[in-house]
């Protein structure tokens, strides 16, 4: 069987199929970018993959516009293009990376933000749980000073102050002190929630907070009746 001869190119014939400089740097930049999306998707770090993502987007576009400038502007055209693509692969995934630094920073303060918003609400109702449950508490024992009060007045104090009416005055100054203590430090705390509450923008949940905020100021407001009816108790031990 008679083998069919190798055709030998002639000096000066052109191969039938010239070579596509454009073609040639897309496959080169669609191989990086392929890579880069293969290794992206074992990565677990979101700031990473974004990382990893932007730079392998910068060299793909830089490798394409790499090669395409090495083809225009190279006497050897085929090597000024592979060096071209080199160069703008490297220069465009350092810039993609430093892009993706700047994306993945602003979704990690998104999280932030969010999870921030999240802890305050929690903060929140325990805290208009707790001033509640004082306030309970609060009332209960005015009521107990108020029997006392009763108790005192009723009693000949002609000869000087009683032990019970020094009991009731020490026990009732002492409650209006610690009063007067929470009193700040409920109304330090709506002022803070106040304050996120302005920076929040135009998350759903604002409205939750404000609610929240607005039930704290209703609790330390039932305080301050509290502290009126301590305040009463000493006017009159006073008469």
């Amino acid at each position: 069987m008679k083998r069919k001869p190798i055709p030998i190119l002639e000096p000066g014939e052109m191969i039938s199929k010239p070579f596509r400089p454009r073609a040639g740097a897309r496959l080169l930049s669609s191989i990086v970018l392929c890579c880069a999306v293969c290794s992206c998707a074992n990565i677990k770090n979101d700031r990473t993959r974004t990382r990893t993502e932007g730079a392998a987007a910068g060299a793909a576009g830089g490798a394409l516009l790499g090669a395409g400038l090495g083809w225009f502007v190279g006497q050897s055209r085929v090597g000024a293009m592979a060096g071209g693509a080199i160069g703008g692969a490297l220069f465009g995934a350092s810039a993609g990376a430093a892009y993706g630094d700047r994306v993945a920073s602003r979704k990690e303060g998104y999280v932030r933000t969010e999870d921030a918003l999240e802890a305050r609400l929690r903060s929140t109702k325990q805290q208009i749980a707790t001033r509640r449950s004082y306030n309970s508490r609060l009332r209960g024992s005015i009521a107990r000073k108020e029997q006392q009060l009763a108790t005192v007045l009723a009693t000949d104090r002609s000869e000087g102050p009683t032990v019970g009416e020094f009991d009731l005055r020490t026990s009732v100054n002492t409650q209006l002190g610690e009063v007067d203590q929470r009193a700040r430090s409920w109304q330090e705390t709506i002022d803070a929630h106040k304050t996120a509450l302005a920076r929040v923008g135009a998350d759903p949940r604002k409205v939750a907070l404000k609610t929240d905020i607005d039930g704290l100021s209703t609790e330390r407001q039932e305080l301050e009746r509290q502290r009126e009816r301590l305040s009463s108790i000493n006017s009159k031990l006073n008469r």
